[in-house]
């Protein structure tokens, strides 16, 4: 199935005055001039939260949830709905809403549930949280402020709708956030967020008080919101004042609920509405006589329903007018739309060739009008009417297009990928020749994971769209819909007088190939929660990836996704190639990749300060791995200045998010007092949850503590089984730990030959100090083939990370180690790499400084001499083995 580009989904209608034969020009709105919020999608994050596993249930919240949900899908808002969410069900959840936005949407968050204040900040709670620890809250929690620096990073206006100022439920003292920890006590209400420009935030009560739950169906709040956010005359600055109004009154005065603009803008929950649309000029020839004349007025049409009346402005001079039933009309009357349709006229005293005009004005029930007028030329008794053949000409044209329909919505499932925007679904509807006439057909039903539109205008239940529409009608699958299939019926115009019929149109949603491959968790463009770099098959990938950019060639997460793949075959530059391209295409966490492959020098130059402006662009849009990589950069001033404060604020955002990156970096600094206060007890709880993720990262740390007995006993086969889990996925440093346990004699006999070999498969999986380590070990053997080994495994110790301490301890062996040996290794790998060095003696002369001259440009590295350059020979033969950089 074939897409387009998403087009702005407006509630309006896009019909130019035509030309056509039988006066069936439409008059109404050519286009809806829609304010800056409306031109953009309107999504929405729905949460409640009720059946709190270790606090006292709620009792509305679902409710709430399933109501505002209903509303503002009403008012087009492409719902995002979670409901009893544990914590990881709540990351994902927050993920497929910030997926769903793009630059200029307009984005809600609506909150029903357990909230917390700590300090300055709010938290809402998932339904397992337990706030049993003081370390609880960063695992356990969303900050608001967070979801709402998202949300503005990726939306023109935003609106946080919070009902959730309970008491603190929690008997937990006080808890930490980062360094700082907070008494809790029993806390009141929610603290007012900051609020930035463009921003809506309303409270169910005024901040620090309590708002309440409710003995109805829905609480206080929530019930007045739904009760008139459909008030199309309700500004969101006046609907909040309606409901303030009727909250206080409901509570007694003991709930105030309180609002926070920095709106420059109006927002209305209901859209505006297209005029009504009519045919401007309907003409008939009826025969001289005095028998009633079925005039056949097109009926008027309000594509999104809603009651229409038509005033009758101007009568005819001669002859008369009357309803089906003989009632007589005049001007100035009030009709029905199917009464106007069904109009007759009497041309009683009326000639042949007199030409009678009637006038009416069409107004719908949100107080939008149109007026149109009728011809009514008055022929010859006997005369032929010369439009009935054009009239049987478009009524068969309309018969096959209908037909048509019924016949494919029969035929099969239409298949829709997610994430490529709107899906044509009967892009081969024979409609050529239908004029936008009074034939329409009705939504009767859209499941709400879809979102049905027709010339960039958004359709619903009850609204219509014109037969000769139905080749532009789209399906938008929402992400996460595709276990199951979904529909949407449509009422066929009635062609017989009989009555009406429907079709139901199956739609299964669908994840492509490349996105079940490819996709990297966290990613805030993906469609789908994604693999870690050690499950990725390169191939595979490749070629599945290669089929989706050449089906939707403007999508940049394609071009990502398959960067990914070409990175974990160890193919630098052409994954640098694709990054790139994503990167120019919009891709976030393409930038986020790159920087990473600035920061290690993974096939291009290192540039730690590029690398940081990258992360930074990233993470301003709430990429776990930018927040990630740019919190460690700041805590350690690695390519910005130092901040450790924002930087571990950063890394909590991360792990937030749920990134266990996060987990095993904060982990690390409280286990080695690093940047942080020493706090032993709170590192094995960041590595417990690693772990608990399944990480392998957390597999090795947990090894580690058990390997060295701090914060667990001294375990040296459970230490074994955690890093032997944790080579298993891939861990570029796990053999080191393996070998280490080799070397001591811990947990296993001692084995110097063994401990070689697990420290060598580290080295080359990019270890340093497994590089480091095997050197140490061939450094204990004689003869010159060990010491070239030594010398290469020195070399590749700086080379695979020239910031470690492996590094820095390889540098300096490698600037004692014997000249002659050096130049050998040099030479070798000249050799091996095809640039003709002369021979192999430890005697470099002109042929050698040519054939590194060589290497030098056909590389792209940048020219450097001495130990410099056996470094940059060794990483270079290294990288062309394709190792594993992504696993860093």
């Amino acid at each position: 199935m074939v897409s387009k580009p998403a087009a702005r989904l407006r509630r309006a209608v896009r019909f130019g005055l035509l030309s056509l034969p039988l006066g069936l020009a439409l008059a109404g709105s050519t286009s809806l001039t829609a304010s800056a919020q409306e031109a953009g999608r309107r999504v929405a994050l729905v949460i409640g939260n009720q059946d709190y596993q270790y606090v006292e249930p709620l009792v509305n919240p679902l409710n709430d949830t399933k109501e505002i949900s209903r509303i503002l899908r009403k008012a087009d808002f492409d719902v995002t709905l979670g409901m009893d969410l544990d914590k990881k069900e709540m990351e994902e959840v927050v993920r497929r809403f910030l997926r769903e936005l793009n630059d200029g949407d307009t984005a809600l968050f609506y909150y029903s549930g357990h909230a917390l204040q700590v300090g300055d900040a709010n938290f809402i709670l998932p339904v397992d949280a337990k706030l049993s620890s003081q370390y609880d809250l960063e695992f356990e929690s969303l900050k608001v402020s967070h979801l709402l620096d998202y949300m503005k990073a990726a939306s023109s206006l935003q609106i946080v709708m919070l009902d959730a100022c309970r008491d603190n439920p929690f008997e937990i003292a006080s808890l930490f956030w980062g360094e700082q920890e907070y008494a809790l006590g029993k806390t009141r209400g929610l603290r007012r967020i900051p609020n930035k420009l463009g921003t809506f935030i309303s409270y169910a009560t005024r901040p620090g008080q309590v708002a309440y739950d409710g003995d109805g169906p829905m609480s206080p709040f929530t019930s007045s919101v739904v009760g008139n956010a459909l008030d199309p005359k309700l500004e969101i600055k006046d609907l909040m004042t309606r409901v303030r109004d009727e909250v206080v009154r409901k509570t007694g005065g003991q709930q105030i609920p309180y609002e926070d603009s920095t709106l420059v803008t109006s927002f209305y929950f209901v859209p505006p509405k297209p005029e009504p649309i009519v045919t401007a000029h309907h003409r008939v020839s009826v025969p001289a006589g005095s028998t009633a004349v079925a005039l056949n007025i097109p009926a008027p049409v309000q594509p999104e329903g809603g009651t229409l009346e038509a005033k009758l402005t101007l009568a005819p001079e001669k002859g008369k007018l009357q309803l089906a039933d003989g009632k007589s009309v005049a001007e100035g009357d009030v009709l029905k739309a199917e009464e106007l349709a069904g109009l007759q006229f009497v041309p009683t005293g009326a000639d042949a060739g007199n030409v009678e005009l009637i006038g009416y004005e069409v107004t719908d029930q949100w107080g939008s009008s149109v007026s149109a007028i009728a011809s009514i030329t008055v022929a010859q008794t006997a005369a032929p009417v010369a439009e009935d053949g054009l009239r049987e000409d478009l009524k068969a044209r309309l018969a096959a297009v209908l037909a048509w329909l019924t016949e494919r919505s029969t035929a099969g499932t239409v298949e829709a990928d997610i994430g490529v925007g709107p899906v044509e679904v009967y892009s081969e509807a024979p409609v050529e020749g239908l004029p936008a006439t009074s034939d329409w057909l009705k939504v009767v039903s859209v499941d709400s994971d879809l979102q049905l539109s027709s010339e960039g205008r958004l359709l619903q239940a009850g609204d219509r769209f014109p037969v000769s529409a139905l080749a532009s009608l789209t399906v938008r699958p929402q992400i996460g819909s595709e276990r199951e299939a979904r529909e949407f019926k449509l009422e066929l115009p009635n062609e017989t007088g009989g009555s009406l019929r429907t079709i139901t149109q199956i739609v299964q949603p669908r994840v492509d190939r490349c996105d079940q491959l490819a996709t990297q968790p966290f990613d805030l463009q993906a469609v789908t929660e994604g693999r870690l770099a050690n499950d990725l098959d390169p191939r595979a990938i490749d070629t599945a990836c290669a089929s989706a950019m050449e089906a939707y060639p403007e999508i940049g997460r394609f071009v990502f996704q398959r960067g990914r793949g070409a990175f974990a075959a160890g193919d630098l530059d052409q994954a640098i190639a694709y990054f790139e391209q994503a990167y120019q295409m919009g891709h976030v966490r393409a930038g986020q990749v790159l920087g990473r492959m600035y920061f290690l020098g993974a096939g291009i130059d290192r540039d730690r300060e590029k690398a940081v402006e990258l992360y930074r662009k990233a993470a301003e849009r709430g990429d776990a791995y930018a927040l990630h990589s740019l919190g460690l950069a700041e805590i350690r001033g690695d390519g910005t200045a130092q901040n450790e404060k924002d930087g571990l604020e950063k890394l909590l955002q991360s792990v937030e998010a749920g990134h266990t990156f996060s987990y095993n970096a904060i982990g690390g600094f409280y286990l080695n007092g690093e940047h942080v206060a020493e706090n032993v007890d709170r590192a094995v709880y960041y590595y417990n949850r690693s772990a608990g993720r399944n990480d392998i990262y957390g597999f090795l740390n947990m090894g580690t503590l058990y390997r060295d007995g701090k914060g667990v006993p001294q375990d040296f086969e459970a230490a074994l089984g955690w890093f032997r889990k944790a080579h298993e996925g891939g861990h570029p440093a796990a053999g080191t730990a393996i070998g280490l346990l080799y070397f001591n004699g811990q947990g296993v006999e001692k084995d110097a030959a063994e401990a070689t070999r697990w420290f060598r498969e580290s080295a080359l999986r990019g270890d340093a100090w497994g590089a480091f380590n095997t050197a140490f070990m061939l450094g204990e053997q004689s003869g010159e083939a060990a010491g070239r080994d030594r010398i290469r495994m020195l070399a590749m110790a700086v080379a695979v990370d020239p910031s470690s301490q492996a590094a820095e301890n390889g540098r300096e062996a490698l600037g004692k180690a014997s000249r002659g040996l050096k130049a050998k290794v040099l030479q070798q790998a000249l050799t091996d790499l095809g640039y003709e060095p002369g021979p192999v003696d430890g005697q470099p002369g002109r042929k050698t400084r040519d054939a590194l001259v060589n290497f030098f440009k056909a590389s792209g590295r940048q020219p450097v001499q001495g130990d410099e350059a056996l470094i940059s020979l060794v990483k270079h033969q290294w990288e062309q083995d394709r190792p594993r950089y992504d696993l860093f």
